[in-house]
C-alpha cells in the first residue's frame, strides 16, 4: 500500500473532469500536488479551489502535453525545484468519434500526439530520475474503448489500446528499478470530454446526449483511480462493463455481433461516407 501523504504527485489534465476530481482525492490525502493543463485559466481556478478546500500544497504548470519541449521544460523545472517526483499520473486526453475511412491523417496525428505521445513524453522526462532514485509510480489512463473497440470509435480506441499495451508492458520492465506502473481503463464518464463530440448520425448524436444517464461520474472514477494508485494495482478496470468487454475479446462471434450492431446503429451508409471522402 503506497503512502500518499507528503508525496509529490504530478497530474496532467488536472483542471477538469477526472483529473480535477482526482486532484481533490490526492489533496485530501495530504499529497503535494502539481497539476498541469492546457487551459491556464481553468488551471488557476482549480488551484485556488484546492488550496481553499484542503489547504493543500498546489503547484501549476500550463502545458500542452503534445509538445515535447513544453513537457521536458516543465519536467526539468520540477526536478530542479523538488528533487524528485514520486507519482506521475498521465490523465490528459482528447476524444474523437468517426469512422476510420473518414478520419483524416491530421486527426490521427492529433490523437496520437495528445493521447499517446503526451504520456510518453512525460514518462521519458521523469523515468531517469525515478530509476536513479529506485522508486516512483507511473499511472497511465487509457480507456475502456481499448477493450470494446467499437466501430465509429476506431481511431480513439486504437490509440488508447496502444497506450494500454505500452503501460502494461512497462510495468514489468521497470520493476527491477523499484518503479510501479498502474494502467487505468475508465468506462464512459460524464465529463466535458464528450461535449465537442456530437456524432454524425441520429443514433450517434442521441448516444452523446444520453451520456449523463449511462456513464459514471468523474468523482466516482477519481476515487477508483486514487485507490488503485494507493494499492499500486497493475491494472484497474474501473467498471464491470469493461470486464465484460474484455471477455468478449475471447469470444470472437460475440465480439463480431456487437461490432455489427454498433455499425448499424452509429455508422453512416456508403453514400454519406463517399460524400465526405
Amino acid at each position: 500500500m503506497a503512502q500518499i501523504k507528503d508525496k509529490l504527485v504530478l497530474l496532467t489534465g488536472g483542471a477538469s473532469g477526472i483529473g480535477r476530481c482526482a486532484a481533490d482525492e490526492f489533496a485530501k490525502a495530504g499529497a503535494r500536488l502539481i497539476i498541469t493543463d492546457i487551459n491556464g485559466d481553468a488551471l488557476e481556478t482549480a488551484a485556488m479551489e484546492l488550496k481553499a478546500d484542503f489547504e493543500a500544497e498546489i503547484h501549476t504548470y500550463c502545458v500542452d502535453v503534445s509538445k515535447r519541449v513544453e513537457v521536458e521544460t516543465m519536467a526539468m523545472d520540477v526536478l530542479q525545484n523538488f528533487g524528485k517526483l514520486d507519482i506521475l499520473i498521465n490523465n490528459a486526453g482528447i476524444g474523437h468519434s468517426g469512422e476510420m475511412v473518414e478520419t483524416p491523417i491530421e486527426k490521427w496525428k492529433l490523437l496520437l500526439d495528445v493521447n499517446f505521445w503526451g504520456p510518453l513524453y512525460h514518462i521519458y522526462a521523469f523515468l531517469p530520475s525515478m530509476m536513479k532514485e529506485k522508486s516512483g509510480q507511473i499511472v497511465n489512463v487509457s480507456s475502456g474503448q481499448a477493450y470494446f473497440r467499437l466501430p465509429t470509435w476506431g481511431p480513439y480506441a486504437t490509440v488508447k489500446l496502444a497506450l494500454g499495451a505500452f503501460s502494461e508492458i512497462l510495468r514489468f520492465e521497470v520493476k527491477k528499478f523499484g518503479i510501479k506502473v498502474t494502467t487505468v481503463y475508465p468506462f464512459m464518464v460524464n465529463t466535458p470530454f464528450y461535449k465537442d463530440i456530437e456524432g454524425d448520425t441520429f443514433a450517434a448524436r442521441l448516444s452523446m446526449k444520453l451520456v449523463p444517464y449511462y456513464s459514471m461520474s468523474p468523482e466516482k472514477v477519481a476515487r477508483i483511480l486514487f485507490k488503485a494508485v494507493k494499492k499500486q494495482k497493475a491494472v484497474e478496470m474501473v467498471s464491470v462493463f469493461n470486464d465484460v468487454a474484455f471477455l468478449t475479446r475471447t469470444l470472437p462471434p460475440l465480439s463480431s455481433v456487437i461490432s455489427k450492431a454498433t455499425i448499424m446503429l452509429l455508422g453512416k451508409n456508403a453514400e454519406e461516407l463517399e460524400q465526405q471522402i
